[in-house]
């Protein structure tokens, strides 16, 4: 019995049935596909998403995954809410270990920008090509989609580093009226 996915990109990889050596895996999203991710990712379109993955074994009963995905996405503009093209390219490198092997985080917490990133756990030997390369897909979506030449009118909130002049103060009447001699 096939197991339901959740996930509308799904390429389910055992660990049990990987080579030795590791393998090279292409996945492409289908029309379905594209459109089922742009409804979960909340945007207009996915034309095109394929990726070239390697897929190896990682210390003992882990893997690693390296590769690179490409995409065409259609965001809405922010500002004019049309249609936005774009192409996503984002670089893929996980590495996956079962929850029993991956070592309970310190009381004290160093963060090192430029190491790596801890290993993922793996849960119940298996996991999911498809479920990583939507999740790189979503992390390489521009949060601010502009189309070409727009740019928010003058009043909209962002000025170009002008500094409005100071509002007069209410008082600053009251305070005329009494710095005033008292003509009689």
């Amino acid at each position: 019995m096939k197991r339901p996915t959740r996930f509308p990109f799904s390429r389910p990889v055992s660990v049990a049935n990987l080579p030795g050596k590791g393998q090279r895996v292409r996945i492409e999203a289908s029309a379905d596909e594209g459109a089922a991710l742009a409804s979960d990712l909340g945007i207009l379109g996915v034309s095109a998403l394929s990726a070239e993955l390697e897929v190896y074994p990682f210390r003992s009963s882990g893997v690693r995954v390296r590769g690179h995905l490409s995409a065409r996405v259609t965001q809405s503009c922010v500002i004019t809410l049309e249609p936005v093209d774009q192409t996503v390219e984002e670089d893929i490198d996980l590495r996956f270990l079962p929850e029993s092997e991956i070592k309970a985080t310190p009381v004290e917490i160093d963060i090192d920008p430029e190491a790596e990133d801890p290993p993922e756990p793996l849960p119940h030997g298996d996991f999911d090509l498809g479920q990583i390369v939507a999740e790189h897909l979503a992390l390489g979506l521009d949060p601010y989609p502009r189309k070409e030449g727009v740019a928010f009118a003058e009043g909209d909130g962002e000025t170009a580093g002008e500094e409005e002049p100071p509002k007069a103060s209410p008082f600053a009447r009251l305070k005329a009226l009494r710095d005033t001699p008292d003509e009689a």
